[in-house]
């Protein structure tokens, strides 16, 4: 019986544009490839552990990865990117290019927690993210922390955790903090790698289909989206 049930955020909540983004970031004069070789030794390699997954077919490295989960700064890591922009390129320029993966969260996917929540389970959200994503996601995408609060009963961020999913570590963690069995948990990701990790551990899962964007744009709703098929998945 299900009693959990855990969200992934970009992808699934919050529609996202990560080509666009990197394509903004590039636009600035960023090499991604040098600002991932700013970090000699990542923690990937150091810990044996696999790269934060940001997003289907996409991986953090280097830098990108330590700031995932929360071994870099904000400062820090926005000004690592500042130094390879090119001359004349403002501080703003580079928190507006970071941010413009976030596009936005349909209130439909927001009205349909509530309704979960109305029947009785547990929500909580387990994302791979970094705090200037973060932070512009609260304020601007769900409108403040207090309708996170109201939302979800537990939000476990990467940056936090100082964890990433696909690794295992980070989703034991979630059944330790939750006092909750694998079982009884509903993982919903639009990663193959996440959705397969979880699984492994004995997660019920869906595997959302995501909005198609363009430019930072939605042009197309989910073929499939998990609000129409969570119910059958729940019963």
């Amino acid at each position: 019986m299900i009693k959990d049930i855990i969200f992934d955020l970009g992808g699934v909540l919050l529609d996202i544009d990560l080509p666009y983004c990197m394509r903004s970031v590039q636009a600035l004069g960023v090499d991604f490839s040098a600002m991932s070789a700013q970090t000699s030794s990542s923690l990937a390699e150091t810990q044996g552990t696999k790269p934060a997954v940001m997003g289907e077919g996409i991986v953090a490295n280097g830098a990108l990865h330590l700031y995932q989960i929360g071994e870099i700064s904000t400062e820090d890591f926005l000004s690592g990117i500042h130094r390879l922009c090119r001359p004349g390129t403002t501080r703003q320029q580079v928190i507006d290019a970071w941010n413009t993966c976030c596009i936005g969260i349909p209130s439909y996917r927001l009205e349909k927690i509530q309704q979960l929540r109305q029947q009785g389970y547990r929500i909580s959200m387990l994302s791979n993210t970094n705090d200037a994503h973060w932070q512009d996601i609260v304020s601007r995408c769900f409108g403040g922390q207090h309708i996170v609060n109201q939302l979800f009963d537990h939000v476990f961020l990467s940056q936090e955790m100082h964890l990433a999913k696909p690794n295992d570590d980070i989703y034991l963690k979630v059944l330790e903090d939750l006092q909750a069995k694998a079982e009884e948990c509903l993982f919903i990701d639009d990663s193959t790698p996440n959705v397969e990790a979880a699984a492994a551990l004995g997660f019920h899962t869906i595997h959302a289909d995501v909005s198609k964007t363009r430019e930072g744009i939605v042009v197309a709703p989910p073929q499939s989206d998990w609000t129409t098929l969570i119910d059958d998945m729940l019963k």
